[in-house]
């Protein structure tokens, strides 16, 4: 069993501009930095074995404010990483169809896949620890929905977490 704090990286300056990420680095903004502090304080009382993030950069760099709180060095994933939004990357979120994406983008399925690969690959090596998970928005999406059993469809209608917004599951 695992006990699951997930969330979100911090503000970006790619989301002030209403950007769409996907696999790009990403750069905290001056209120992300805080909002990692933020959470590194709301998280300051609980006890982390593990903090795991995406390897992109906006994650790391959140994941790392957090973890240095515990004493921790995070380590970072790929299964965590935005969703591969093809040639949607760098576009504004405002303009995007949601269910019609792009050939290249990844899919819904493809999505979900990677999500159960990243509970999977917790229960194996992250058995008995409370891990703190600093990923995104679109694939934590993904890992909510498995974690509250929905199906893939019902994945799309889940609102996306606020940067560093926390939820909790039970990973067993």
């Amino acid at each position: 069993m695992v006990e699951l704090i997930l969330s979100r990286h911090g503000e970006t300056i790619e989301n002030q501009q209403g950007l769409l990420q996907g696999r790009m680095p990403g750069t905290l903004s001056p209120r992300g930095i805080r909002q990692a502090e933020g959470l590194a304080e709301l998280l300051a009382a609980e006890h982390l074995d593990s903090v795991v993030c995406s390897d992109l950069a906006r994650s790391r760099d959140t994941a790392a404010i957090v973890a240095a709180r515990h004493g921790l060095s995070p380590g970072a994933t790929p299964l965590l990483q935005e969703m591969d939004w093809g040639g949607n990357t760098g576009k504004r979120m405002a303009d995007i169809d949601w269910r019609n994406l792009p050939s290249g983008a990844e899919t819904p399925e493809e999505l979900r896949q990677r999500a159960a690969r990243f509970l999977a690959w917790l229960r194996a090596d992250f058995n008995g620890q409370t891990v703190a998970a600093i990923g995104h928005g679109v694939i934590n999406r993904a890992v909510e929905a498995i974690c509250l059993n929905l199906p893939t469809e019902a994945m799309l209608d889940l609102p996306i977490m606020g940067n560093t917004e926390c939820k909790r599951f039970t990973i067993k």
